[in-house]
This record gives structure tokens, sequence and C-alpha cells, in this order.
């Protein structure tokens, strides 16, 4: 039986602020995998790109400050000293937030292409990253998180 696509209006509250968060923070592509079915460590992950690394620790800072006042932070981070792929682990959810080119690169939308993706309904300029694809890939790549 297939099941219809999540949407955002069914995202856990918490999930949903951590993407209006980004999203005020300028964060492009936004997209949310529902793991639940396919990874046992999760439910949820939420990706998005930023321009650069201050963009990216912009990102992050904003997600964590926004769920702190929630009265929630990560059980986990990764990443956070370099700001080109930053990891916050809040259990039942995923942030990834990443420099443009290295979520190019690791294409974990690929490797997770079996979970169903949210129907966000965003506008087309917070969904298009374009504008992102020239940007160089930082060498050394960050390791694989």
């Amino acid at each position: 039986m297939n099941r219809p696509s999540p949407t955002r209006a069914n995202l856990p509250a918490l999930l949903q602020r951590a993407l209006d968060l980004a999203i005020d923070a300028k964060a492009q592509g936004p997209v949310i995998l529902h793991l639940t079915e396919v990874a046992g460590y999760t439910d949820w992950a939420l990706l998005v790109s930023g321009r650069s690394d201050r963009h990216v620790g912009g990102i992050t800072e904003a997600i964590m400050a926004g769920l702190k006042q929630e009265g929630r932070s990560p059980i986990g981070t990764d990443g956070l000293g370099e700001h080109l792929w930053d990891l916050l682990d809040y259990d039942d959810f995923l942030v990834h937030v990443f420099y443009h080119p290295v979520r190019r690169h690791y294409d974990l939308e690929s490797m997770w292409n079996d979970a169903p993706r949210v129907e966000l309904d965003l506008p087309a300029d917070v969904m298009d990253t374009s504008a992102l694809e020239g940007l160089l890939p930082p060498d050394p790549m960050p390791t694989f998180r």
C-alpha cells in the first residue's frame, strides 16, 4: 500500500520550527526526509544549503538558538568548527546544514532515496539553489558525518 507523502503540516512542531529558523536565516533548498522506515536512529532529516562557511554557521546558530528557546538542545553536534557540514542531532530529527558544494558531493538525498520527501510547499526562491551551483568546493572536503 502506498502511503501519501508527508506534508509540512504533519511535521513535529520542533522540526517545523527548525525549518522556519533555517529559512529565516536564508537557507536554500530545504528538504525534509521521513526516515522512520529506513533508519533506526532517527525519524526525520532536514537538509539545507548555505552559500559560505559563515552562512552555514549563521544558519546553524539560528536553529540552535531558536530551539533552545523552545527548551531543546541537540544531543550531539558535528562539524561546528569548520561550518562546511554542520550536523545537529535532536534525537527524533537531524539537521544537516551544508555549504552547498559539500551537499552536492555527499548527496544524502540520493543515499536516502527510498525515504519519503515531505511536501514543503515553499516559495520558489527558497527552493532554488541555482545561484549556489558555481561555488567552489572546499579542499579538502570535510569527512563523512
